[in-house]
C-alpha cells in the first residue's frame, strides 16, 4: 500500500521514477517498519544497486519527506525513518515499534496546542 502511494505521489509532481528511487521505495517497504537508520538503508538499497551513494539515498530521502512520504527523526545517535504517518508512539524495548493510542495522543495535543506526529516512548 505504501508503495503505490510513494509511486502514484512522485508522478504526481512529475518527478522521474528513477531506478534508484525504485530501489529505495522497495527496502523502505521492506524494512521500513523497523524504523532503520540511514546506513541499514544504504546497506540494504546496495545489495539491489550497488553504486547508490549516501548522497543520493539522502537526497532521495529528503524528496520523500518533503512529500509527505517518511519522516525523519534522531533517535541514540542515529538518524531513522518513520514511515507511519499517523500519530502515533515509537516505543523502544530493544527495538523500535509503532503504537497506537488515539485517545492519549488528543490528550497530548490538548496539553501542547499542537498536533502530535509521533512521540517517543522509552520505558523503564
Amino acid at each position: 500500500m505504501w508503495e503505490k502511494k510513494a509511486i502514484e505521489t512522485i508522478k504526481s509532481v512529475n518527478l522521474k521514477l528513477t531506478p534508484q528511487r525504485l530501489i529505495l521505495i522497495e527496502v523502505l517497504c521492506e524494512i521500513g517498519i523497523k524504523h532503520p537508520n540511514l546506513r541499514e538503508v544504504l546497506e540494504k538499497v546496495r545489495e539491489y544497486f550497488p553504486t547508490m551513494s549516501f548522497s543520493t539515498l539522502y537526497t532521495n530521502l529528503m524528496l520523500f519527506k518533503g512529500l509527505g512520504l517518511i519522516d525523519l527523526f534522531t533517535f541514540g545517535d542515529e538518524t531513522r525513518i518513520e514511515m507511519n504517518m499517523k500519530p502515533h508512539f515509537n516505543v523502544y524495548n530493544g527495538e523500535i515499534r509503532d503504537f497506537c493510542d488515539n485517545e492519549i495522543i488528543k490528550r497530548i495535543e490538548e496539553k501542547v496546542g499542537r498536533k502530535v506526529r509521533f512521540v517517543i516512548v522509552i520505558p523503564e
